[in-house]
Parts: structure tokens; C-alpha cells; sequence
């Protein structure tokens, strides 16, 4: 019995040397040398760093390269626009902001359209065609049709600016291969024969060539987001606090980029240059890229808080 309490207390004696034995080792290597976790916590951390850095210098080579590009002489840019798509309605955009300025300011929905929306939720965004937009069929409020010819259509609405980012999508039911669409936002009063990204106080994501313009057809600042094609989703973020915004493609964000608009009114927008058939969704169904439904940046709720109807009886 004697025999057997101490081969237990040996054995008890020799897993303690062991284990003190092996935390020594582990701690004196890693004061040595980074541990494989700590090595490749610093690799992602230099190249988030690098990563924030490159965004940061495209961004300022972005505006300055849009103050450039707007302070080009008329001659200079029809020489650069020549038979290119951008070019037939290049004069007209010009003139129609000059006689129509665009509501460059700052706010939120105002009482009666903050009310309308919360009694309608989602639904309370509308894509309705102007008397300029004789190319453009809308049903049930978002499915729209375009016929032919350039024309952008901007919701009823504006984004709310209450939250920190606000998301809508758009589906692609048909596209053909040379018709271009452009999805993204823009202040009221923008052209409404004009591609969105291609005039002043918008950005968009062109379909035809896979990338985002930025208020001018010579001012591409982001060209590798990939071309897009039917039964694609393209989503568009916006952060209002900020002046940023985002691009997804197919439920993945594909770029980020940063505007001067923090704060204004700034108002979802869809172009065609040619028929095509598209289903935009601000919230009223689950978007394709996840965060926007878990974090819930839908423009509004998915139903309103309208009370139904009275129910009427039969009065004898």
C-alpha cells in the first residue's frame, strides 16, 4: 500500500516538473522571438495599414484629379469625348444644370415625408418617370423598363441621413450586352437625359464597363469592379455622416469611395442608355449582401405602421 501512495506522488512530482518545465520554455521562446500568431497579427496589421494608406492617396488623387477634369476647357473635353459614348449628351447635361440648379443642401426628410415613411416604410420609395423620360416604364413603383435612349430616373426620396449607412439594390432582369446602366446616387435635380456619374453631384456604377464615374464621364475613379451581366445585383451604400459610400457586386463590396457630399440630400438613382429591365429594392425584401440585413441599413422598415382599414358591416 505504501508502495503504491509513492509511485502516485512520483508520478504527481514528475507532471509538475514537466508542465513548469515546458511553460518556462514556451515563454522564454516567445520573449525571444514573435510567436506564428503574434507574426501574422503584425503582417495583417501592416497591410490594413498600407491598405488604409492606398485608399487615402487614391482618394486625394480622386478629387484632385475631378478639379482638373471640371476645370477643362469645353474644346479639351469635347477633343477627349469624341466618339465615345459620352458624348452626344455631354452639351445637354451642361445646360440643363445651368438652367436648373441642383438642391445642394443639407437636411434630413422633412415632417410630412418623415410621417409618410414611417406609415409606409420601405414601400414609401417610388421610382416615378418625368415629362423628359419618355423611355421609361415603371410598374408596381421599382420594376423598372427602359425602351431606348438615355435616360436616368431618381426616386421620390431622398435618404433619410438619421443612421449611419443606408443601402439599396438593384436587380438586373435583363441586360443586354450593349446597353450600359448606371446605379447610384445623385442630388435632386439632376439631369433627367443623362447617365448618372456623368454629371455633377452623382456617382455611379456602370454596368457596361464595370466601373464607378464620378460627376464626370472623363472621371473614372474606380476601374476594376468587373462588368456586370443579367440576373447580377448591384447594391450601393451610402454614409451620410461621412460623405462615403460603397459598392457591392453580387453581395460583396467591391470599393469604397469617398465624396464631399457629407450630410446633403443625396437621392438613390438609376440610368440606361438602351432597353433593359431592372427591380430596384431599398427594404422592403432581404438584401443579397448579409451585413445590410443583420445591421439593418434599409432605407426604411420592412412595413410601415399604417392602420388597416375599417371593417364596415351590413347595416339592416
Amino acid at each position: 500500500m505504501n508502495a503504491a501512495v509513492i509511485a502516485v506522488v512520483v508520478a504527481l512530482c514528475i507532471c509538475i516538473v514537466v508542465t513548469s518545465v515546458g511553460i518556462f520554455v514556451t515563454v522564454y521562446v516567445s520573449r525571444s522571438r514573435p510567436s506564428f500568431l503574434s507574426f501574422r497579427c503584425l503582417r495583417f496589421g501592416s497591410k490594413r495599414h498600407r491598405r488604409r494608406h492606398r485608399n487615402r492617396e487614391e482618394d486625394a488623387l480622386n478629387a484632385k484629379s475631378r478639379e482638373d477634369i471640371e476645370l477643362l476647357p469645353l474644346e479639351k473635353v469635347m477633343d477627349r469625348l469624341k466618339d465615345s459614348r459620352a458624348w452626344n449628351h455631354y452639351i445637354y447635361a451642361r445646360q440643363y444644370t445651368e438652367a436648373h440648379p441642383m438642391d445642394e443642401s443639407e437636411g434630413r426628410l422633412s415632417n410630412h415625408d418623415l410621417e409618410y415613411v414611417i406609415e409606409n416604410g420601405a414601400n414609401a420609395w417610388e421610382f416615378e418617370p418625368s415629362a423628359d423620360n419618355t423611355g421609361v416604364v415603371v410598374r408596381n413603383c421599382t420594376e423598372i423598363e427602359f425602351t431606348g435612349g438615355e435616360q436616368s430616373l431618381m426616386a421620390n426620396l431622398q435618404f433619410p441621413n438619421e443612421q449611419r449607412v443606408y443601402y439599396y439594390e438593384v436587380r438586373l432582369d435583363s441586360l443586354p450586352f450593349s446597353t450600359n446602366i448606371a446605379i447610384g446616387v445623385a442630388m435632386k435635380g439632376y439631369p433627367p437625359r443623362r447617365m448618372a456619374g456623368w454629371a455633377r453631384n452623382s456617382i455611379a456604377y456602370h454596368t457596361l464597363d464595370g466601373t464607378a464615374y464620378y460627376a464626370h464621364p472623363l472621371h473614372a475613379c474606380r476601374k476594376a469592379l468587373g462588368a456586370a451581366r443579367t440576373s447580377d445585383t448591384i447594391g450601393v451604400g451610402w454614409r451620410p455622416y461621412s460623405g462615403k459610400m460603397f459598392f457591392a457586386v453580387n453581395g460583396a463590396i467591391v470599393c469604397h469611395i469617398r465624396t464631399p457630399w457629407a450630410n446633403k440630400r443625396m437621392y438613390p438613382v438609376v440610368s440606361a442608355d438602351g432597353p433593359c429591365k431592372l427591380h430596384v429594392n431599398v427594404g422592403a425584401r432581404a438584401f443579397v449582401l448579409s451585413h445590410a440585413n443583420m445591421k439593418h441599413w434599409g432605407l426604411a422598415a420592412t412595413e410601415g405602421a399604417r392602420l388597416p382599414p375599417p371593417m364596415y358591416q351590413n347595416v339592416d
